[in-house]
């Protein structure tokens, strides 16, 4: 089993895409002809956005809808550096990820910039198809093709058919 296949990588890095025309993120989610891959839309209860900390708050049934894939948790906020340019993300809540067959759920989920990683925690599990991986704390490290299980490490796996 690929660690790669069976990760949720782009999901939190795509959701930074939102708010984020000047960011690298958002050049290395671009299709190869160089055109945004399609609209991502969220929609919430609610939005504030404090504009002395760069910080957006989404509230209340959260939903990300993107061409690559779709996100729910009760709380999303979006911290900004006053370029616009995204450095953090923090879903919370009744955390829900899905891509195709891959699917993760968490209690939270953080994305940092600043080191590409990816802290799913709250009883994390992050399966694809028949393969499920638990534990404590999982980090993925986005482009890096890297992933840490911490804490009652359990994996559950059938073999892919080649």
């Amino acid at each position: 089993m690929h660690s790669k296949s069976l990760f949720l990588i782009p999901l939190l890095a795509a959701s930074v895409l939102l708010a984020a025309g000047n960011d690298p993120l958002a050049a290395a989610l671009k299709s190869k002809s160089g055109k945004q891959r399609g609209t991502t839309t969220i929609t919430s209860d609610r939005l504030e956005f404090d504009y002395k900390e760069y910080i957006a708050l989404f509230e209340g049934h959260v939903k990300i809808v993107d061409p690559q894939f779709t996100m729910t948790a009760d709380k999303m906020l979006i911290f900004f550096e006053n370029t616009n340019s995204v450095t953090r993300v923090d879903a919370v809540g009744h955390v829900n990820m899905t891509s195709e067959d891959r699917k993760a759920t968490c209690g939270k989920a953080v994305y940092t910039r600043a080191n590409g990683a990816i802290v799913l925690t709250q009883d994390p599990v992050v399966s694809k198809g028949q393969n499920v991986l638990r534990g404590q704390k999982i980090t993925v490290w986005v482009g890096d093709n890297r992933v840490d299980v911490e804490g009652g490490v359990q994996l559950q796996g059938t073999p892919e058919k080649k």
